[in-house]
């Protein structure tokens, strides 16, 4: 029997969208009816992605990051708004609930996105939140507050490996004792299909994401940088929301706002050495397509330092401090990213058709 499934993206950069893309295509690709709750970046990448899904406009709560090196003042003033966000949120749920007649709920890491009359799904990796080490005595209080929200979900849902070499490391092991958790795979809009050995006509490919200003301020640091070498550089701004391009491009420097998965794909097997974020949902795109990168986690997010320190001391990737990164310094490692984490591509195809039984 066909399901009406809502799906609600965080709208903090790109990455909750592009790892929703899997879990849609396995809906639709089982004739149930996707509707997709989403807002700025997400709503206009998952428009593009399936132009046949419905779409409901639901903002979200929009965080700006500090341009220093530590975020902790500055979410502590956003808490206000966010809980307000969350709220609102709920509310706006629930009316779309009765008013599309939707039988579950899949949030990513939307603390709002909740019913209390059908099935609610939470899907994170950031079950126990790191924190500095200055504050490691608050770490209780901000798990307490964490696991709150997420036990208004029905279940939990990790997009990782229940292995013990696992890429969220203790982010998200060991597991809840207070709410029904799967581990259900890797989550990647790609296909191992799509990872090619090729010729590598560009040296550099940067990927930007994130929240601003600080996606900016990589943007701007790699090409003042770039501008200085002779290489070819190609760069991902992460902003299918606009058409505009800064001025003074580089002569060696190609930018794109946006690309297609094709384009996506072609770039990066095109390219010797990948440059991104540390954030989870790149990070289990490069391991679906087998690749290792260097990683440039954005100032004060502990969970993207936090996975750089993991995955370096696992020797799959290399990293540094966007204080002092140094394009013509990369470097990047040869590791069996898929073979390493245990990567299948088929699993959360198996696990939503188990899934949708039960709800």
């Amino acid at each position: 029997m066909s399901k009406n499934i809502l799906i609600c993206p965080l709208d903090w950069g790109l990455g909750h969208a592009t790892r929703c893309v899997p879990i849609i295509k396995a809906l639709s690709g089982q004739g149930h009816r996707v509707i997709v709750a989403a807002d700025n970046e997400p709503l206009a990448f998952l428009q593009k992605e399936f132009p046949d899904v419905d779409f409901i406009k639901l903002p979200g709560f929009r965080p700006t990051y500090s341009r220093g090196n530590s975020q902790i003042l500055k979410m502590l003033s956003l808490f206000p708004g966010a809980m307000r966000d969350f709220r609102r949120d709920h509310q706006t749920v629930e009316s779309i609930v009765r008013s599309h007649s939707i039988d579950a709920i899949i949030s990513d890491n939307r603390f709002g996105c909740w019913s209390d009359v059908v099935h609610s799904v939470f899907i994170t990796h950031q079950m126990h939140i790191q924190v500095p080490k200055h504050l490691r005595a608050a770490a209780p209080l901000i798990n307490m507050f964490n696991n709150r929200f997420i036990r208004k979900y029905d279940e939990l849902w990790v997009p990782d490996t229940d292995c013990k070499l696992s890429l969220s490391g203790k982010l998200s092991h060991p597991a809840k004792d207070n709410i029904k958790t799967s581990y259900i795979g890797l989550l990647s809009r790609f296909s191992v299909e799509d990872q090619e050995d090729t010729e590598k006509d560009n040296k550099y490919l940067v990927i930007l994401s994130g929240p601003e200003p600080q996606r900016s301020m990589l943007e701007d640091l790699v090409l003042k940088q770039a501008a200085r070498i002779k290489d070819k550089v190609l760069i991902l701004r992460a902003r299918p929301d606009t058409y505009d391009l800064p001025r003074n491009i580089p002569d060696n420097v190609t930018m794109f706002n946006h690309v297609d998965d094709e384009l996506f794909v072609s770039l990066i097997n095109s390219s010797e050495s990948i440059i991104c974020r540390g954030g989870y949902s790149s990070l289990m795109d490069l391991v679906r397509l087998d690749r290792g990168a260097y990683l440039v986690p954005t100032p004060g997010q502990t969970e993207q330092e936090y996975l750089c320190h993991h995955l370096a001391r696992l020797g799959c990737f290399n990293w540094c401090k966007q204080s002092v990164f140094q394009l013509d310094k990369v470097s990047v490692p040869d590791v069996k990213m898929r073979d390493k984490f245990k990567d299948d591509e088929e699993a959360i195809y198996r696990f939503i058709e188990n899934w949708i039984k039960i709800i």
